[in-house]
């Protein structure tokens, strides 16, 4: 009898194209991933995927079950959320790596202390955008430049998401007391061309891919970056070697971490911090963004 969960899987599979992937967004393991795919395919009696050169293609029995498993798991999102709707004191949040963005919800939940469960996510633009669209998080926070609204709103109008602008804060590079630029206070994209750098991710709306648009010049040293995850990586490595990283000015009364040194970059390069959603927020939700929208208020 075919599960639930191996219709959850086959599903990730067919979106995210590769099993690696699809094991990324189920936050299981590869092996695992080919284990439920392998099972379900013995439970139907077919092959449901092809390999190319890119990854696997779900073939024509496969795209077929495709349609029946989404419609599936619609209904099953249905389900969940009218016994979620109930449960008002649920936050799940996902949301661009920030040291300003932790610091207002460890502020947040100290306020509302036992009244409430929350989930967290770090996570870069593309898979805020999918959570969110996916109902894994109520609200998705990201860091968007200017120049890339237009493709932005385009997405969101595509996927029914909406967006607010929480704060405007600006781009900058930051690095440790190793870097030559350590003493600097302003800096222009054409003097940073040449260092090398620490990045978060390598998605399409990532701040890095932004700068690149602006200044073509600065796209070698991104597409040779060392890339992690993880910011307790990306802070040590700031701090013990010559490396930086772009991101944006603290805000929300955030202090730069311990031996990190920031440089503003001239001129000017607008960051938006933007809240998006899929449905009018409710509960939990509706609670935060107004603690959010009230703490921006307070340092404008």
């Amino acid at each position: 009898m075919v599960e639930l969960k191996q219709m959850q899987f086959f599903v990730a599979c067919v979106e995210e194209g590769s099993f690696s992937r699809a094991a990324e967004v189920l936050y299981t393991s590869q092996p695992n991933i080919s284990k439920v795919i392998r099972e379900l395919e013995q439970e139907l009696g077919m092959k449901l995927f092809e390999r190319d050169g890119r990854g696997i293609v779900p073939n024509q029995e496969g795209r077929r079950m495709y349609q029946y498993a989404t419609e599936i798991l619609q209904r099953e999102q249905t389900i969940r959320n009218l016994a979620r709707s109930r449960m008002k004191n649920h936050l799940r949040i996902s949301t661009n790596q920030s040291r300003s963005m932790a610091h207002l919800l460890a502020d947040y939940r100290s306020i509302r202390r036992e009244q409430m469960f929350m989930q967290a996510l770090d996570r870069d633009t593309d898979n805020v955008l999918k959570d969110v669209e996916r109902f894994r998080s109520d609200l998705g926070f990201v860091l968007l430049a200017t120049v890339q609204h237009p493709a932005f709103e385009y997405h969101l109008e595509r996927h029914n998401m909406q967006s607010e602008v929480i704060f405007k804060t600006r781009a900058c590079i930051t690095m440790g007391e190793y870097n030559h630029f350590a003493h600097s206070r302003t800096l222009r994209l054409k003097e940073i061309c040449q260092e090398s750098f620490i990045r978060y991710s390598d998605d399409f709306f990532s701040l890095e891919n932004a700068l690149s648009t602006m200044e073509p010049a600065l796209r070698p040293a991104m597409e040779e970056a060392v890339i992690s995850n993880s910011s307790a990586f990306i802070i040590n490595i700031l701090n013990n070697t010559n490396l930086c990283n772009i991101g944006v000015q603290p805000f929300f009364s955030t202090e730069l971490h311990d031996g990190i040194r920031l440089a503003m970059l001239e001129p000017e390069i607008p960051v938006y911090f933007m809240a998006i959603y899929r449905e009018k927020p409710e509960g939990e939700a509706a609670r935060f963004l107004d603690y959010m929208r009230e703490a921006a208020g307070k340092e404008v």
